[in-house]
């Protein structure tokens, strides 16, 4: 018996959700497209500083020089040496308490990024508790169609941004990156692939592999999401690298494309650290996926009478093993990083894009569970 009020609190609780990614999303994209701003002010700042302690350096020469030819130091020439680096001293101090005192007023302040942190916190637990309420109102796990499986894999996309980003801050900075597909999927599953709360079809019914073997894909699917758009940010810090030497090195600016992109890359960890955090999340994901199949062939087997069937969704989710196997033992290769490595991540995710879309929506097969018909 579906609970149709529990199901429509959770419709309400994904719509207040979308609202609040999209809040999310304006926050981050504001300190995204603030990060120049400020690097061209801590610019101009560390010029003026310059220039005024090469001015005070020129008066200090100048009153030793002033010095030295009255012979013997009368009273004029020791106080104006006495003075000058005394004014200096003063206004150094006087910049300095202005630079603290900005630093604690910006520190004290939420802030575009902080606020973003925030509205992608409270719409991952409203997420998390719609799908819950899809759960309790269906009587089963909330992951029994396409509809239900892309919003509890967005939902766990966003919570585990939130909970990498708690301790490593300056992750936070990447929250465009990772808001923006996930808002994508949202609206796309809202709009085209969203079915009311009903009950499963009979042939998933009573049994306990669709949340063990779904469940397990879901995270699978949520760590290769993020891992692509790590390893697509490394690629991208690479090549502003490159092009910022390559443009220092002729002596020409970095442009009005590459001058941001070089203040976004600045500001996040750089790209051995992205690649060292990118094989984390598609070693976990590879361990997943490796338990996604073990777990469909048992499946398979107590449904159909055979472990193997080469059904399109079984073939693609071996394609997906087989390439991230590959990036693995690669990457764990001597040799084996970089650009080569990132460019093998994302292929992998693509076979999950593909296996996630076209297997579903287009090809006929023992697994056509989408929901859509």
């Amino acid at each position: 018996m579906i609970d149709q009020q529990l199901a429509e609190l959770s419709n309400l609780l994904i719509i207040v959700t979308i609202v609040l990614y999209v809040l999310a999303l304006i926050g981050f994209g504001a300190d995204l497209s603030g990060v120049t701003q400020r690097r061209s002010d801590e610019k101009l700042e560390k010029q003026k500083r310059e220039s005024e302690g090469a001015r005070a350096e020129l008066a200090t020469v100048g009153a030793s020089a002033g010095t030295a030819a009255a012979a013997g130091g009368g009273p004029g020439g020791s106080t104006d040496a006495g003075t000058t680096p005394t004014r200096t001293a003063t206004t150094g101090k006087a910049s300095a308490s202005r630079g603290s005192t900005g630093a604690a007023t910006s520190g004290n302040a939420l802030g575009a990024r902080g606020f973003g942190y925030v509205m992608a916190s409270i719409g991952a637990v409203l997420h998390i508790t719609a799908m819950v309420l899809r759960g309790v109102a269906t009587w089963r796990v909330p992951w029994g169609n396409m509809y239900e499986f892309s919003m509890t894999s967005s939902a766990l996309i966003v919570a585990l941004f939130v909970i990498i980003s708690i301790r490593r801050k300056d992750l936070r900075l990447l929250g465009t990156l990772v808001m923006l597909p996930v808002l994508v999927l949202m609206l796309i599953a809202q709009t085209a692939w969203i079915l009311p709360a009903s009950d499963l079809t009979p042939s998933l019914q009573n049994s306990h592999w669709l949340i063990v073997h779904i469940g397990v894909a879901i995270i699978a699917t949520a760590l290769s999401g993020l891992g692509a758009i790590v390893a697509a940010l490394q690629l991208l810090s690479t090549r502003t690298q490159k092009v910022r030497a390559a443009r220092e090195a002729a002596d020409r600016p970095l442009g009005r494309f590459w001058g941001p992109v070089s203040a976004l890359t600045e500001r996040i960890p750089g790209p051995e650290a992205l690649e060292a955090l990118c094989f984390r999340l598609h070693s976990l994901a590879f361990v997943c996926w490796t338990f996604t199949l073990i777990f469909g062939a048992v499946w398979a087997n107590e449904a159909w009478g055979r472990y193997w069937n080469w059904d399109p969704k079984e073939v693609w989710t071996f394609v997906i093993w087989v390439v991230y196997a590959c990036y693995l033992h690669a990457r764990a290769t001597r040799g084996f990083r970089g650009n080569k490595a990132a460019w093998f991540a994302l292929a992998g995710f693509a076979c999950v894009i593909i296996n996630y879309t076209v297997v579903n929506l287009v090809i006929n097969g023992l697994h056509s569970y989408s929901g859509l018909g």
